[in-house]
């Protein structure tokens, strides 16, 4: 098994701003904007992570932002992909492997349809 990828459509980044920052929404869609990426599919996928990174406080999404413009394999790694960033890529154990990847999908999908 691979691991799942986030596709993040322009309707659900709207569905997920309005869910996780309802008073802020104007506000969120400008700071998202400031996201740097080398196609819209990315730039969806980064700013969902950016919102479930900030986890509905607003004073944090200006530092993940930048973060994510710096690097964002850091944002969607902490983002999509948790147990496996807990253990470094490279040193998950084998046959723990696919259980690994299942849960971290698992928590992500939960998240995005909550």
């Amino acid at each position: 098994m691979e691991q799942p990828t986030a596709k993040i459509s322009d309707e659900l980044l709207d569905k997920l701003i309005r869910r996780e920052f309802p008073n802020d929404i104007d506000k969120i869609k400008q700071k998202l904007n400031l996201i740097n990426s080398d196609s819209h599919a990315g730039k969806n996928r980064f700013s969902a992570a950016v919102l479930k990174l900030a986890n509905g406080d607003l004073t944090k999404i200006d530092d993940l932002v930048v973060e994510c413009n710096y690097d964002f394999r850091d944002i969607v790694s902490m983002a999509e992909y948790p147990l496996c960033s807990d253990h470094g890529f490279g040193e998950i154990p084998a046959d723990k492997t696919q259980e690994i990847y299942g849960n971290d999908w698992a928590q992500y999908s939960d998240w995005l349809n909550k």
